[in-house]
């Protein structure tokens, strides 16, 4: 059997956060305080694993890894020495693992390559929102790595990923993932507006926008005989 890493899935976790979060307003964000907003879950760093009784050099990670207790909380332990750009990248990436209920003991190389692959796109998701981005371009802004560093606070090499997948991970969008699309860049307008200011083009093109919706909201209404 040939696996394909399910960017679809990624995506729509890493979007139902970004919707839902009551942490995040703005770029870049917390990443720590994302991860304890979810249930049963906080991070630490190497150097207070021993009060949990945890052997990070047991793991071989140098970067990040997520153990769970006994009483079924996570905790998911970082590198403190490492730069703040990885830690942010590979928090989100071990939460990744968690948020899309990868069984990390499966040893198959393949299975976890694909893993790694998700969990590394829900991680930029969240970090480097796609809706996001795709607005900056539609008015009219050169996405970069030097942008996505300045901006969204990424390694250099986090930036050059991104980059890559807006180009390579491109799917048909179903209605939910469209709506949930709208939101999110609703949520985010202030943001975005102080980071890319909108062009006048952009306000009558949001006008026909709205004034299409209008359109099929009636049409559709109509043929349904009214309310």
């Amino acid at each position: 059997m040939i696996f394909k890493p399910d960017f679809s899935k990624a995506y729509s976790k890493a979007n139902d956060i970004l919707v839902f979060s009551k942490i995040i307003s703005k770029f870049p964000y917390s990443t720590k305080k994302l991860i304890g907003e979810q249930p049963n879950i906080t991070c630490k760093s190497y150097n207070q694993a021993h009060l949990y009784n945890v052997d990070i050099e047991a793991f071989g990670s140098e970067s990040a890894v997520a153990i769970q207790n006994e009483d079924g909380k996570t905790i998911i332990f970082y590198n403190q020495d490492e730069t703040r750009e990885r830690i942010r990248f590979s928090t989100l990436h071990e939460d990744g693992h968690i948020v899309l209920d990868h069984n990390l003991e499966n040893k198959d190389k393949d299975v976890y390559d694909i893993y790694e692959i998700e969990a590394n796109y829900f991680a930029a998701q969240l970090l480097m929102p796609e809706q996001i981005l795709r607005e900056f371009q539609r008015r009219g802004k050169r996405i970069t790595k030097q942008f996505l560093i300045e901006n969204f606070d990424v390694s250099e090499s986090a930036a050059q990923k991104r980059l890559d997948t807006l180009v390579k991970t491109t799917w048909e969008r179903n209605e939910l993932e469209t709506r949930f699309d709208d939101i999110i860049l609703k949520k985010y307008l202030t943001w975005i507006d102080s980071v890319v200011p909108r062009r006048i083009e952009d306000f009558y093109l949001d006008e026909e926008e709205r004034q299409a919706e209008r359109e099929r909201w009636w049409n559709g209404r109509y043929l349904r005989g009214g309310d």
